[in-house]
């Protein structure tokens, strides 16, 4: 082969790996977005998570420790997904066939979408995926548990507000 058709080659062959990685890249969510539903589980909205709710649907909040001590669902259980969250995988936390509602901080955030995935994988049969999260909750004044401030600034924002359950 000349040396002019190699270089031919190698062009196409890029421009090939430049379409493909970029039609790779375009048909994705914007980085940080969660997909819109995760199979296994049913997606809900606000209103739906507020239902569950007052019908005794265990919660799962699946943010970090600081973020679940400024606040989270009222009486929800909380299962970092980088390190307590695994534990759900054997018996003894909660049951497979109860209905669980697993949130994080809201469309911007994988946490949620990336347990509920995992939870339908251990076998998790009554899913509800509230890709919402915890931000929408708490803009619909739904009840809440509210950290306890631990400075002036925390104390500034919560306010009279302020509650702290035995987790905090």
């Amino acid at each position: 082969m000349d040396p002019e058709s190699q270089d031919k080659d190698v062009i196409m062959m890029r421009l090939l790996m430049f379409t493909l990685f970029f039609l790779g890249v375009a048909s994705r969510p914007l980085a940080g977005e969660a997909p819109a539903s995760v199979d296994g589980a049913i997606t809900i909205d606000t209103l739906k998570a507020r239902e569950l709710f007052e019908q005794g649907t265990t919660f799962i909040d699946v943010r970090n420790r600081n973020k679940w001590r400024w606040g989270r669902v009222k009486g929800a259980h909380h299962f970092d997904l980088r390190s307590t969250f695994s534990l759900l995988r054997y018996e003894g936390f909660v049951e497979r066939d109860d209905p669980v509602v697993i949130y994080g901080n809201g469309p911007h955030s994988m946490r949620a979408a990336m347990a509920t995935y995992m939870a339908s994988a251990w076998g998790y049969k009554n899913i509800y995926y509230y890709r919402d999260g915890y931000f929408s909750w708490l803009a619909a004044d739904f009840p809440a548990d509210l950290g306890k401030p631990s400075s002036n600034l925390e104390a500034a924002i919560f306010g009279r507000h302020s509650e702290c359950s035995s987790q905090c």
